[in-house]
């Protein structure tokens, strides 16, 4: 019996009827009772009595129902098996991502995914946090990296906590080594990103009723420690940046007191409908996260 056959079965089976079975399979009344006719010859027994409101099974073919339902599930595992491979042997996966995340992470991670799947097409659109939020809901892009709490309104998993550090040009005193009191930074010149760049930094701020005097707007954070190294202020930032090797050469790292961090993790509108290669990119990052 052809795969074709067990679908015409099956769904005779449910409808009771050749005539519905048709309209449901778009197929025409004629090809249907063909098809059973041929299957009927091929079983050596009849399948279907015909009755005045339809048809129902014979002994016989309620005993051949199961094994036809098992053929048809089958084939939808496997349809779906090679509708999974080809999802990860080609495509195009977009992800959002913000800039420390960008300089940091990915190149660790996309190298390796595309070594993998040359097949897929990884696209990095890079924006603040506002940003990525906007393209995660406008459909530019699947995934997105942002921290939690930017992250209203999509499906958020968090992968790992960067503290907040001040960071202070080589010669800025400060009452402790290697720490600094917010109430120190008051009246300090800053080095500052817009507040749709970096919301956990303007939240710290806020908090700690910092009122400071901003000399110097940047977008990223390269620029900011550039900037506070030549002079122009101090600055709150994650610290992420800056563990990569020399980042932070040329200005001092001051933990803050109070502490704060953020919550960086993967946002997407559905994780139950992500492609199949943003979800195995996705459960790469949550193994990567692991060992940060």
């Amino acid at each position: 019996m052809t795969l074709l056959g067990c679908q015409i079965f099956s769904t005779i089976a449910q409808e009771g009827s050749f005539a519905r079975a048709a309209d449901r399979l778009h197929l025409t009344p004629s090809a249907i009772s063909h098809a059973v006719a041929g299957m009927e010859n091929e079983c050596g027994f009849p399948l279907f009595t015909r009755t005045k409101t339809g048809v129902t099974m014979t002994a016989a073919a309620e005993s051949l129902l199961p094994a036809i339902r098992r053929v048809l599930a089958s084939n939808e595992s496997l349809d779906q098996s090679i509708a999974q491979i080809n999802g990860l042997h080609k495509g195009v996966l977009r992800l959002g991502v913000f800039n420390s995340a960008c300089v940091v992470w990915q190149p660790q991670l996309v190298p390796a995914f595309t070594a993998d799947y040359p097949g897929i097409d990884v696209q990095i659109y890079q924006g603040s946090y506002a940003d990525i939020a906007s393209w995660l809901k406008s459909g530019t892009v699947e995934l997105g990296f942002l921290s939690d709490s930017c992250a209203q309104d999509l499906d958020f998993t968090p992968l790992y906590t960067d503290p907040l550090v001040c960071i202070a040009p080589l010669n800025f005193p400060t009452r402790r080594p290697g720490r600094v009191m917010a109430e120190e930074l008051r009246g300090r010149p800053f080095v500052s990103q817009r507040s749709d760049t970096d919301a956990d930094i303007q939240n710290y701020l806020k908090h700690n009723d910092l009122n400071v005097h901003i000399s110097c707007y940047v977008i990223d954070d390269e620029s900011m420690v550039e900037m506070v190294a030549c002079g122009q202020g101090v600055a709150i930032m994650p610290q992420l940046l800056l563990t990569r090797q020399g980042a932070a050469s040329s200005v001092q790292v001051l933990a803050l007191e109070p502490p704060s961090g953020r919550s960086i993790g993967l946002a997407c509108l559905d994780r139950n409908s992500l492609s199949p290669a943003a979800r195995e990119f996705g459960r790469r990052i949550r193994l990567f996260s692991k060992e940060l």
